[in-house]
């Protein structure tokens, strides 16, 4: 009975090691983003000020992305997932209009689409995509409110198209946690951020 107990401790042992094995080499020979990856990426974003002003002030962009891997296509991974996106803007009038001020608030939502290139090193992803979405522009200014008949007088506020071209990269430091780096033209030129795998 202690024999037959112990063998199959034994034969569980055994096949519990080679689970575990078969998950490593797995683990290691996989892509850094194929069919079954699903991240969520937070980043800060600089340039892309949308021009309304000159010398005016721009914040950092914040953007919430998400990228599902979808199909196998020739060398790499089709994606797709959707940003959210807030962008915000200011102009302080000179002398003698000081104190008077222009602020634009932007809230991008759209799809994302993205094309991953496999890499023989698992742990980089380059990857190159499009956005297409709108735009929610929200406008105000202390200047128009005080002199409502001014020369040059424009009302900002609407919902826009929004579309852009990008490319990037991401580091996976493991299955669950990475860094990445965007460059384009959409909520911002520059992005950089953390990316988490669900």
């Amino acid at each position: 009975m202690r024999k037959a107990i112990l063998a199959t401790i034994m034969l569980a042992t055994a096949a519990l090691n080679a689970n575990a094995q078969d998950k490593a080499e797995n683990t290691s020979t996989a892509t850094a983003f194929n069919t079954s990856s699903s991240n969520l990426g937070i980043s800060v974003g600089f340039g892309l000020g949308y021009t309304y002003f000159p010398n005016m002030k721009t914040m950092p962009a914040i953007a919430v992305t998400y990228d599902k891997g979808f199909k196998e296509v020739g060398p790499g991974t089709i994606g797709i997932g959707g940003i959210i996106a807030y962008k915000g803007a200011s102009y302080e009038y000179p002398a003698p209009w000081a104190g008077e001020k222009a602020k634009w608030t932007n809230i991008i939502v759209g799809a994302r689409g993205t094309y991953h290139l496999h890499m023989k090193n698992n742990k980089f992803d380059p990857y190159a995509g499009l956005l297409l979405g709108i735009r929610y522009t929200s406008y105000s200014n202390t200047f128009y409110d005080k002199f409502p008949t001014a020369i040059g007088m424009v009302d900002y506020d609407g919902v826009y198209l929004q579309s852009g071209l990008f490319i990037g990269a991401k580091y996976n430091f493991s299955a669950k946690a990475g860094v990445f780096a965007e460059l384009g033209y959409d909520v911002s030129l520059l992005r950089l951020g953390v990316s988490f795998g669900l």
